[in-house]
């Protein structure tokens, strides 16, 4: 045989082929497209509760079949359908409605609940459809039906940890008694996985916010929020006598700080995957410019907490000199300060009269029984203390066994109760070194500390307690001494 005819016969060869092939890739692709369209007709049947429209069939049918789109995006179009959003369905309708679509089938029992508590804990439909779409018996059919599965882009903050979601949407079914909005679980979570917050805050925005109060005019009702939204279980009756014998000598406020301060709910963040937020490590050096916040009388929680608030918002300390027989009804403030690296001192045990008018054992009975209040709250003593009204003699300075801390800037807060007072008096004199006089029982004080803390942090002062102070301007304290400042 010629070269020539060589070549005929192996072109007319290779044309069979090719005939043959093109012949078996027809057959095929219309297989599929079948298949394709049986798969968006239940797009239309399940979600939109309707037949496809001739346009509407063809159109989701050639995007899936040249690859413009996914199977799981195209789910999601049809489930963030305004006509899919109009019929309402619980959770579980739609759960079963996706068995349907997705995996031709109705579900089973334990994929029904597992699925529907998820989107009851908050996650969006885009979640649930990848969870559909990565599973094995999706990718197989979608493999028969010749499409790709897909994933759809998570871009709502609520999808990006699952747990962080639960504990938020907790809080609002337990302690608002309703679902969570989109937008607050999406701001909410966004703020606990970047921790620009954390969940001890998120307790509290929830459980002081004026919906929640309204939601708990009794205290029955607010116990049972308490243990539901802050502890994930219901109390039992001993339980919410117990707290109700609490709060017949105490504030709401002092409550919420004992749950929060409890193990149960440290064991409760941690199942959670989440943290307390940490107290910053200071890392002094005499050439800091910096200052000593302190506050006498306390504690009080709705101011005390106020001003913890916002010292943990711009990493400051300060130092709570407080009252003995006040920390067992306010120990969740003292638990706290501490937590957050503020110091504790001792400012008598009842505050009833300077102790220049006292005799040398009653000066010592004053001492020790703010210690001992101090130490059942802490588990161990204060290491200084501050003579009340700032007096003292000879008698005090050799019966307290403590340095004694006054100050060198009196705001007069308690004379005053000004906020705009206090505010001025501190920026206009401050100075670096400062020992500032306050008082945690007027809100007036408290609000003044919600604009100098973030004030003194922009003019370069790092906020210190007053043994931090010492400490860095290299000042060994001393029992029975006074001191005033640590100016440089």
């Amino acid at each position: 045989m010629s070269s020539f005819l060589k070549k005929i016969v192996a072109a007319f060869c290779a044309f069979l082929m090719i005939c043959n092939f093109y012949m078996g890739y027809t057959n095929k692709v219309n297989a599929d497209v079948n298949q394709i369209q049986d798969f968006v007709e239940r797009n239309y049947e399940y979600i939109l509760n309707r037949h496809s429209d001739p346009q509407g069939l063809a159109t989701w049918t050639n995007l899936l079949q040249t690859g413009q789109m996914d199977a799981a995006s195209v789910v999601i179009g049809f489930l963030d359908s305004e006509e899919y959003t109009k019929q309402n369905h619980s959770h579980g309708e739609t759960v079963e409605i996706l068995y349907r679509v997705m995996l031709s089938r109705t579900a089973d029992p334990d994929g029904y609940n597992t699925w529907t508590g998820i989107l009851d804990d908050g996650m969006s439909y885009s979640y649930l459809v990848n969870g559909f779409s990565g599973s094995q018996e999706f990718k197989n059919l979608c493999a028969s039906y010749g499409i790709n599965p897909g994933q759809i882009t998570l871009v709502e903050s609520r999808d990006a940890n699952y747990l962080t979601t639960k504990f938020v949407s907790n809080c609002y079914s337990s302690m608002l008694g309703r679902p969570a909005d989109r937008g607050g679980l999406n701001d909410w979570t966004l703020a606990l996985n970047n921790h620009t917050v954390y969940p001890e805050e998120v307790i509290r925005g929830f459980i002081n916010s004026p919906e929640c109060a309204s939601k708990t005019v009794s205290d029955d009702d607010f116990i049972v929020v308490c243990y539901k939204g802050i502890l994930g279980r219901t109390p039992s009756n001993s339980e919410v006598q117990s707290w109700k014998d609490v709060l017949a000598t105490s504030d709401r406020a002092f409550v919420i700080e004992c749950f929060i301060a409890s193990e149960e709910f440290s064991n409760t963040v941690a199942a959670y995957g989440m943290t307390f937020r940490p107290a910053p490590a200071p890392g002094y050096s005499y050439d800091t410019k910096m200052v000593a916040l302190t506050f006498d009388d306390g504690p009080y929680s709705p101011v005390t907490n106020r001003i913890l608030d916002v010292l943990e918002a711009y990493g400051g300390h300060a130092t709570f000199f407080v009252v003995g027989n006040r920390v067992p009804y306010y120990t969740s403030c003292v638990t706290r300060a501490e937590s957050l690296g503020c110091e504790v001192g001792n400012h008598t045990y009842d505050h009833r009269t300077t102790l220049t008018n006292m005799s040398a054992g009653s000066v010592r009975d004053e001492i020790v029984g703010c210690n001992n209040s101090i130490t059942n709250a802490l588990g161990h003593g204060p290491v200084i203390m501050r003579p009340v009204g700032g007096a003292y003699n000879a008698t005090v300075c050799s019966n307290v066994d403590l340095p004694m801390i006054n100050w060198s800037l009196d705001t007069q807060d308690w004379k005053n109760r000004n906020t705009d007072i206090i505010v001025s008096r501190i920026l206009n004199n401050v100075r670096d070194g400062d020992i500032i006089l306050m008082h945690d029982l007027y809100p007036a004080t408290a609000a003044a500390m919600e604009i100098v803390i973030p004030e003194l942090v922009r003019r370069g002062y790092t906020l210190v307690t007053v043994s931090e102070l010492a400490e860095a301007r290299g000042v060994d304290l001393q029992n029975g001494t006074v001191y005033t400042s640590f100016r440089p």
